[in-house]
Parts: C-alpha cells; structure tokens; sequence
C-alpha cells in the first residue's frame, strides 16, 4: 500500500483537519516556491489580448495584461501537497518537520493513497503526480481563437502541467513532493475519512494537546506515534490512544 504524507501546524490540524476529516487545496500563489507565488507571464502564439480584455487592452498596457493572463492560469489551479514513500518513509523527512511544522511542534498525517483516492472520487481531480527537480523552461502559450479563454487556458495547462505546477529547482528536492492538482478557481476540501492511517507527533508538540487530537482518532483504522532520534535518524515507537503520559524523548547523536 502506498503512503503519502501531510506535514501541517498543531493549531491548523486541531481546528480544522482533524475535526472535520478533511485537508483543503489552495492556490499556487500561497506555496512558498517564489518561482510560482511571483507573477507569471508566457510568451506566445495568437493570443487574442483585444479579445480577451476589450475594455482595457491597448499597445500601453500590453505586458499588464500578459501578466494578467498569468494570473488568470496560476489560479486556475488548486492543490494540495504530500510527501510521497516511493524512496523512504515519509514521516522521515526533517526539513518539512522544520519548515510546516513549526519546527516539530506540528504533527504528520500519513494516508493510503488508494483509499483516499476512493473516498474522493467525486472530487475532480486532475493528477496525483510526484514532483520533478531541476531546470525546466516554462511552456510556450498556442491560443486557439475558436476556444474561449477558460477552453484555452485549461487546454495550456493540461499540455503543460509537468513543467507548469510539477516542476521544481534542484534545491527542493529532499521534500519528496507529491501534488494533487485540480483545475478549479475554488478550494477544494477533500475527505481523509477513510484513509487516516497514522498520525506522528513533532518531537516539540506540546503533550497538552494529545487528548484534543486523540478525541477525533479511531484506533481501528489510525495508528499514534511518538518521534524520537537515535543514531541521527527519526524512529517512532506506537502510543495507544488515551495515553497522555509524557514522552521520554532519546536523543542519541
């Protein structure tokens, strides 16, 4: 069974996830990869700018309205964003405890990919796809003006998703990334019901909070566990539910 994992913020699985089950896409404005939260433009092929902005569109504001396109294409997709197992355990993986964890203090939610691809089948989606790491050039933009804008736009990204929203600098690459992508200007929330199978606690997350996780975990489908170093390495040993003892915590360099 292939796993994927959810790196998030203690207050936002608190809150939000856990509760209701359920993980939420968002733009690719809000990543923090500035290659894809800065503006984008395309160079192109009979783009019909006086068509597409009518009101608005003249020689001056030519290069506001490639930026404008850009706008309109980046946020035609939503996604949302794993950890794939493909080379080692997800819950592993140091620098997204760092970066979307407040620095341990979060947890990790690990899925089976296939249930959580069944539960939300009803859900759009577009691809469930690992992320590339490298140089990439940015697809060139063919308009058909037999299409209409929307018809244009979601036929650029369908040809060109790969270097588009799946493509990443050499200096990402120890995320491991996996991207649901979906294309839609509306969030999307997406069920993790049936596919919650384990859940790992930052080595700093406050114990205090482990009862308002527990409440929402059924001990037959999700597994707890506590993150400890040894050897330089994360290893985890299983909690049951309802323990709430403090953890004595290995630290071995």
């Amino acid at each position: 069974m292939a796993k994927i994992y959810h790196y998030t913020k203690l207050s936002t699985a608190i809150r939000y996830i856990l509760p209701a089950k359920q993980l939420l896409t968002n733009s690719l404005s809000n990543t923090n990869d500035p290659r894809e939260n800065q503006p984008w433009a395309f160079g192109g092929v009979n783009i019909d700018f006086e068509g597409i902005y009518p009101n608005t569109y003249n020689d001056n504001t030519h290069i506001d309205h490639q930026y404008q396109l850009g706008k309109e294409i980046k946020n035609r997709v939503q996604i949302l964003c794993f950890v794939h197992s493909d080379e080692r355990p997800g819950f592993e993986n140091e620098m997204m405890w760092a970066h979307y964890t407040e620095n341990h203090e979060g947890i990790c939610l690990e899925l089976d990919e296939e249930a959580f691809l069944n539960e939300n089948a009803n859900i759009p989606i577009f691809q469930l796809e690992n992320v590339t790491y490298g140089t990439s050039k940015n697809p060139w933009l063919h308009w058909n003006r037999s299409k209409n804008k929307e018809e244009n736009i979601d036929n650029f990204i369908r040809l060109g998703y790969k270097n588009l929203v799946l493509s990443k600098s050499e200096y990402w690459e120890r995320e491991y990334e996996k991207r649901l992508l979906i294309l839609s200007t509306d969030q999307h929330y997406l069920s993790i019901q049936n596919s919650l199978t384990g859940i790992y606690f930052g080595i700093s997350m406050d114990v205090n909070y482990r009862p308002s996780i527990d409440q929402h975990v059924n001990p037959e489908q999700t597994k707890i566990y506590d993150l400890y170093y040894e050897s330089q390495q994360l290893k985890t040993f299983e909690r049951k539910i309802g323990d709430f003892r403090p953890s004595i915590t290995k630290k071995y360099l």
